[in-house]
């Protein structure tokens, strides 16, 4: 498995048990540390006694003497007399001292003049170290591309087949053919020469279902296999970076980062056989619904369903209340499918009633059919409006319009501000004359500062035909929307219905009370929108009030 030869293994348990003797442990203890017995054992206990040095070796103290000697200032040659030792053994303890301070850190210059070495002699010792250090990189490098081979070839050796388990695999192969063609369990291990419960061993495995003859779907190789998530375990383990081990499985470095960022515990732990089986069920189709899996979210969602919210409203709302907390966030879309789907466990169909439409199925937008409709005089067309209004930077501008009850008999003037969208209802229980409407309108104008009564664009209805009127007592101008083009109009057409919502369309209109309205329009300004960066209207209109704006020329 390691890819090395047995009298190599045989060394690496040699030199531990040398270790664990000489670390103080009993012949006996180090055994069992070691866990491994051989008859080479009396062998390694020889070796304990030694200090691991040649039998031609010089003894340490001469060294000692020599090294003594060299730095009172006598020459190699002197000192290697006064040791009694060879000049040649002389010149190897002072090649190894260069090495040796080589090594540390010290440069050239400074190890020439500690050791008064002549520089040809510096060069040959320089030469022979950096040519030793290349060996040993080069050492190094061949083992790591040795042990990244080794890898790949002992994943494959885990995850192979052995001879049992192609034998047991066969035999299940078998068992489940005879199911399909009607033998029971019983027969079926009897003739296949197995007990009873081998048999529903076999049959539990499978959820007693017995398997498709279908072949599985080959792997597409968009997703890492259980091969690959254990070979990057091994791979981190021998310290390679993300982007060896994409070159050593063919991948791009990206996947390998997101597959540790998604399967790393919170010990920087990877554990290839528990990634392989989370990615499989994350990968898993269809996953549980959001409003199913999360209670908290789910009884959020019903409350604000309840006080007629939408759910684009409800989306942003969670996004800006629970900035931090993506598990907290649903998209509006998820909403509607569980309140038009209704998931078992997920939005109860009641609250498909608290939408505006209270429809249980969406319905197509159809186009407004044109009329002729009543002919208004000396009207000022949208067009002539001023383009500042359309900016919606400045507050102050209006659009208004009525909603009609059953029979065309009751009525209500509403009013939104463009920029705030902030709303207004005076209910209208009788009529809906000109002289009403404008009663209303300048009623409702009545309680605003001059800055936030700048202009008020209408439809082309008869309300309006005294429009004048309506100019002259309150000052402000009146533009008026082309025909048949509610876009023009767009905030007073969503304001219009949001109160659909609470008085529905042929419905009487006269029964609901002046305060009954006041609470309405007081609740749909304070519910948050998506153009205010789900902030409310009433909010809004309060800071308009605080800070007025300069009046356009």
């Amino acid at each position: 498995m390691a890819g090395i030869d047995k009298e190599v293994g045989y060394r690496f348990l040699r030199d531990r048990y040398v270790q664990l003797r000489r670390g103080g442990l009993s012949a006996g203890d180090a055994v069992d540390a070691l866990g491994f017995r051989s008859s080479r054992l009396p062998d390694w206990e020889a070796l304990v006694g030694r200090d691991g040095r040649h039998h031609l070796r010089v003894d340490p103290s001469r060294e000692q003497v020599f090294w003594a000697a060299f730095e009172g200032g006598a020459d190699c040659d002197a000192a290697c007399r006064a040791v009694g030792v060879a000049r040649s053994t002389g010149y190897r303890w002072i090649q190894r001292r260069f090495g040796e301070l080589r090594s540390s850190g010290v440069s050239l210059t400074r190890s020439i003049r500690v050791l008064r070495l002549t520089p040809r002699r510096a060069e040959a010792f320089e030469r022979e170290r950096q040519a030793t250090e290349h060996r040993k990189r080069n050492a190094a490098t061949a083992a790591h591309r040795d042990a990244l081979h080794a890898s790949a070839g002992l994943v494959d050796a885990m995850l192979g087949e052995t001879d049992a388990t192609r034998r047991r695999r066969e035999r299940a192969d078998r068992y489940w053919q005879l199911m399909r063609e009607g033998v029971s369990n019983v027969d079926a291990c009897r003739i296949l020469g197995m007990s009873r419960p081998v048999g529903t061993r076999i049959r539990k495995q499978n959820n007693f279902l017995i398997p498709s003859l279908t072949p599985p779907r080959p792997s597409s190789g968009r997703y890492l296999t259980g091969r690959e998530r254990v070979q990057i375990a091994d791979l981190l383990r021998l310290g390679c970076s993300m982007r060896q081990i994409g070159r050593q499985l063919g991948r791009h470095p990206s996947t390998i980062s997101r597959e540790l960022r998604r399967h790393t515990d919170a010990a920087g732990n990877y554990l290839p056989g528990t990634a392989d089986l989370d990615a499989h069920r994350q990968r898993a189709r269809p996953k549980t619904p959001r409003l199913v899996a999360n209670l908290p979210l789910r009884l959020l969602v019903q409350r604000k369903l309840n006080r007629c919210w939408s759910p684009e409203e409800i989306a942003g709302w969670l996004r800006k209340t629970y900035p931090g907390e993506p598990s907290m966030h649903v998209c509006h879309e998820t909403i509607y499918r569980a309140l038009l789907l209704r998931e078992p466990g997920g939005l109860h169909q009641r609250y498909a009633m608290k939408l505006r439409t209270g429809r249980r199925i969406r319905k197509t937008r159809w186009r407004t059919r044109t009329g002729q409709g009543s002919r208004i005089r000396n009207m000022t067309m949208i067009d002539q409006r001023p383009a500042e209004i359309e900016t919606k930077q400045v507050a102050g501008h209006w659009e208004g319009d009525l909603i009609v009850g059953v029979g065309s008999v009751s009525a209500m003037v509403t009013l939104r501000e463009r920029k705030t969208q902030y709303g207004m209802v005076i209910n209208l229980p009788k009529d809906h004359t000109a002289a009403s409407v404008n009663h209303a309108v300048i009623g409702a104008f009545a309680t605003l500062p001059a800055h936030l009564k700048r202009s008020l664009t209408w439809d082309q209805g008869v309300e309006m035909s005294s429009h004048e009127a309506l100019t002259a007592a309150t000052g402000i101008p009146i533009y008026f929307a082309e025909r048949a083009s509610p876009w023009q109009r767009g905030a007073n057409e969503n304001f219009n219905g949001l109160l659909r919502q609470y008085f529905p369309k042929g419905t009487n209109l006269a029964q609901h009370s002046t305060a009954h309205v006041a609470r309405v329009v007081n609740e749909i300004n304070h519910r948050p929108r998506k153009t205010l960066d789900y902030d409310t209207p009433a909010r809004r209109l309060k800071h308009e009030h605080r800070t007025p704006q300069p009046a356009l020329r």
